[in-house]
């Protein structure tokens, strides 16, 4: 008789569990891509030096800032579902991640998504403009890991 290998399948690599807050903060991103094709071109240098002197503001500017700078950034735009799609387009799911990273104090995984879909010049803008977005929504912050 011949020795039997038992084939066990690899584990799915485990998701983590959606942050209330993101979810809040890719709401608001579907709402104001509506709004945001109808705008102006934005500089991200004049966009976020605008923003850095408006420490009080809310995540509404923050998030519409990140809409027109990933617009350029990103060959054809950003792919942003209506609000209330229960889909995530590509393009929303690595918002959801940048999130994540960047909620966790995750500089690597950070640096690997602003490397993966934008161009040099536009990283620190997107990076900071994410952060500031998050960071201005209301609830609670994630626990340390």
């Amino acid at each position: 008789m011949g020795l039997q290998k038992q084939f066990v399948a690899p584990h799915a690599p485990q998701q983590r569990v959606r942050n209330e807050k993101h979810v809040a903060a890719l709401t608001l991103l579907r709402v104001l891509m509506r709004q945001c094709r109808a705008k102006a071109r934005l500089e991200p240098f004049e966009a976020c030096a605008i923003l850095q002197n408006a420490p009080h503001e809310g995540a509404q500017p923050y998030a519409d800032a990140l809409l027109r700078v990933l617009a350029q950034g990103l060959a054809h735009g950003p792919v942003i579902h209506r609000a209330g799609a229960q889909e995530c387009s590509f393009d929303e799911s690595w918002l959801l991640a940048l999130m994540d990273a960047i909620s966790h104090d995750d500089r690597a995984s950070t640096a690997f998504l602003l490397r993966a879909r934008l161009p040099l010049h536009l990283r620190r803008h997107v990076g900071w403009l994410t952060a500031q977005m998050i960071d201005r929504l209301p609830g609670l912050k994630p626990a340390p890991v």
